[in-house]
C-alpha cells in the first residue's frame, strides 16, 4: 500500500526499535493534514511502541522521526511533544482521585497532571468552554473518583485538546468501557474527527467495530511490521486483516460500521 502523499503532519522513516529482540522493523509511516488513522494489529505487532517512539519514551536504534517540519536528533523535540496529545489509561492512572473534572482538563494547557496550585482565570475558562463542547459541563466539580470510565475518558479527551495539539493518539481509548459506554464514547470520538479544526486522530485499537466513518486510513501491523498501509477502503479488507492477525476473518460493513467475523 502506498504512503499518504498529502504534506506529512508527523512520521517515521525506517524506523527500527529493538530491546532484547526487535519490536519494530523498518517502519515507513506518515500522516497527512486532513487525515485521521487507525492503527490495528495484534498483542505486541507494536502498535503502542511507535506511538511511544514518536513521544521518543523509547530512542529509536534506527530510522528516522519526523513531526510538523521538525527531525529528531536534529531540533528540539520537546516543540514536537507539546503539540502531540495522548489519551490513554497510563495518564488516567496516575490522577489522583480527588482532582476535579476542570482541573484534569485545565492541566493539559502545562502539560501537567494533577494540577499544582490554581489554574489561572484564563485556564479555567478554557478548560468550561471544552467541558461544555463534550457536553460535560455538569461534570466540571466532579471528583476524579466519582468519573464513570466512559467519562473519565471524555474528560481525559478534553485535556489533550486544551494544549492544542495538531496530532492527538487515542490509545485503546474504549477499554474497560460497558457496551452503551463505548457507543457512547464512539459517538462523541466521532463528532470530534468530523470537525474540520479537528487535530489529526490516531486510534489505536484491536476491534474494526470502533472505526468511525470519518477515519480515512488505517496502518496494519504484526511483529513489528508493516502488512497494509494506505486509504482505509485499500488497507482494511479482509485479506490484509488474516495477514495482520494470522488468521482467516471476515471484514463486512453494515452502513459506517465494521464487523470482524472468523473467515
Amino acid at each position: 500500500m502506498s504512503a499518504s502523499k498529502r504534506p506529512a503532519l508527523i512520521g517515521v522513516e525506517g524506523l527500527t526499535i529493538e530491546r532484547d529482540g526487535l519490536i519494530l522493523q523498518g517502519i515507513d509511516w506518515s500522516v497527512g493534514e486532513g487525515e485521521h488513522w487507525v492503527i490495528l494489529g495484534p498483542n505486541g505487532s507494536g502498535k503502542s511502541t511507535l506511538l511511544n517512539a514518536l513521544m521518543v519514551f523509547i530512542a529509536p536504534s534506527e530510522g528516522r522521526l519526523f513531526a510538523f517540519g521538525k527531525e529528531f536528533g536534529k531540533d528540539d523535540w520537546n516543540e514536537v511533544k507539546a503539540a502531540i496529545g495522548y489519551v490513554g489509561s497510563e495518564v488516567s492512572r496516575m490522577i489522583e482521585p480527588g482532582e476535579s473534572a476542570l482541573d484534569v482538563v485545565a492541566s493539559g494547557a502545562r502539560a501537567m497532571i494533577n494540577f499544582w496550585g490554581e489554574p489561572d482565570p484564563k485556564e479555567q475558562r478554557a478548560a468550561r468552554k471544552i467541558l461544555k463542547k463534550m457536553g460535560s459541563a455538569s461534570l466540571e466539580s466532579r471528583p476524579w473518583r466519582q468519573l464513570s470510565q466512559g467519562e473519565r475518558q471524555k474528560i481525559l479527551f478534553g485535556r489533550a485538546l486544551m494544549a492544542k495539539p495538531k496530532v492527538l493518539f487515542l490509545d485503546e481509548p474504549c477499554a474497560g468501557l460497558d457496551p452503551i459506554a463505548r457507543l457512547d464514547y464512539l459517538r462523541f470520538m466521532e463528532s470530534n474527527a468530523a470537525n474540520p479544526k479537528a487535530p489529526a486522530l490516531i486510534l489505536i485499537t484491536h476491534h474494526v467495530e470502533e472505526i468511525t466513518p470519518s477515519f480515512t486510513h488505517a496502518l496494519l501491523l504484526r511483529e513489528g511490521r508493516v502488512t497494509a498501509s494506505g486509504p482505509i477502503r485499500e488497507a482494511l479488507t479482509s485479506d490484509e486483516l488474516s495477514d495482520a492477525f494470522g488468521h482467516p476473518v471476515r471484514l463486512r460493513r453494515r452502513g459506517e460500521s465494521y464487523l470482524l467475523e472468523e473467515g
